[in-house]
């Protein structure tokens, strides 16, 4: 499960790299950046380590893995982010933004069953800097929202990226 969801939020996050031209020596330059940034970023957020008891760099699970929170930093604007959002169209995803402790988030939510159980994973995105943002992904029983949305919510609004 764990490494399905990393899967999923890598393929988010990669979509407006995929090309089909050639790339100049600069353009690949600034990809292997934006990977970096994206991958090997530390991002200090609120999380209940009661809650979500593994932690690996960014990402936190339950003890049961049927839950999960993962940051990154991706190399967008928050303007791009949300004009790539606005032009996507996931058949079924629910979008849209919202503001928390005064910040602005945008979201987007999609009902996935596996196992013959129903998960919500919402992807969440807010600035950063002028030209970057921090993404967190959280996945979980559909049952269970009630719970985990709150600990998701926190974490995205708390989250810094750390220097």
């Amino acid at each position: 499960m764990k490494k399905l969801v990393l899967a999923v939020c890598l393929a988010f996050a990669l979509t407006g790299f995929a090309q089909d031209q050639k790339m100049s020596k600069e353009d690949e330059a600034k990809l292997e950046q934006s990977l970096k940034m994206m991958l090997d970023s530390k991002i200090d957020m609120t999380i209940d380590s009661s809650v979500f008891t593994v932690n690996d760099g960014n990402t936190y699970f339950t003890e049961a893995q049927d839950a999960g929170i993962i940051a990154m930093a991706a190399p967008k604007s928050f303007a791009k982010m949300k004009e790539d959002m606005d032009k996507k169209s996931e058949p079924g995803a629910e979008k849209g933004e919202m503001t928390i402790d005064g910040q602005k988030i945008l979201f987007m939510k999609k009902l996935k069953e596996k196992d013959g159980k129903d998960y919500i994973i919402t992807v969440y995105c807010k600035a950063n800097d002028a030209e970057s943002s921090l993404m967190l992904t959280s996945f979980f029983e559909k049952e269970k929202e009630s719970i985990y949305k709150p600990h998701a919510e926190k974490a995205i609004a708390s989250a810094k990226l750390v220097k």
